[in-house]
């Protein structure tokens, strides 16, 4: 590939709807190599892909294999918009315990993708990461069980969650998220339910839903940390 087929490629995928940024690295035969493209919060990273490949084969003649393609999502996230469900029995104690939602970042590649969730509680921060099928519903359990390893960090290994269930469910002419999980701790096992509105992404909600599953229970492990 060269530098004026290079400078092309790229200046036509930033030009996709949905992506924010995009990049190229040959690899050693001066092929196109992988392909980077960061997406902006929300959209659909199937429809985007698509329409890349297509993009590719018709413009430039080029056949790009699915684990070169590497789709970029990172959502900086605003705690005030994070549900709080309950008001606070203990202020002094519940601000500085109930988790706020940071960030979100996904990486999609091939047939796999990797979520990193961070939450923070108080002056600490925690991130967790999982890994799961690019698909649309193995997206939505990485974000989750990022999400519980986040707090698992955050309680210092007081406790363990397994995620049993993740649906979205049509409410009338919404979508809520519903999660449901197992919290382990020294005195058995406990199932938690936990919901959230889709707003804008169905991720972010996701995040919601699982921390709403833990709610009263959580803030007693965070504030005994």
């Amino acid at each position: 590939m060269t530098a004026m087929d290079h400078r092309d490629l790229v200046a036509a995928l930033r030009a996709v709807p949905g992506i924010t940024d995009a990049d190229v690295t040959p690899d050693s035969d001066g092929g196109l190599g992988t392909l980077r493209l960061d997406l902006e919060p929300g959209v659909d990273e199937a429809a985007v892909a698509s329409t890349v490949g297509r993009l590719l084969r018709e413009q430039f003649g080029l056949g790009v294999d699915a684990d070169r393609v590497q789709v970029v999502e990172d959502a900086v996230l605003d705690a005030h918009h994070v549900e709080q469900a309950d008001p606070p029995l203990v202020p002094e104690q519940r601000v500085h315990a109930r988790p706020s939602i940071s960030r979100m970042h996904l990486v999609s590649s091939g047939l796999d993708v990797t979520a990193s969730v961070t939450l923070s509680s108080g002056e600490r921060v925690a991130i967790g990461e999982a890994r799961g099928a690019a698909s649309q519903s193995g997206v939505h359990r990485a974000v989750a069980t990022a999400t519980l390893r986040a707090v698992e960090e955050l309680a210092d290994g007081q406790v363990r969650f397994e995620l049993d269930h993740i649906e979205v469910a049509p409410m009338g002419t919404e979508r809520t998220v519903l999660v449901s999980l197992t919290l382990l701790t020294g005195k058995g096992t406990e199932r938690l339910t936990g919901a959230a509105g889709v707003r804008e992404d169905v991720r972010q909600a996701v995040i919601r839903a699982t921390l709403d599953a833990l709610n009263r229970r959580l803030e007693m492990l965070l504030t005994e940390v």
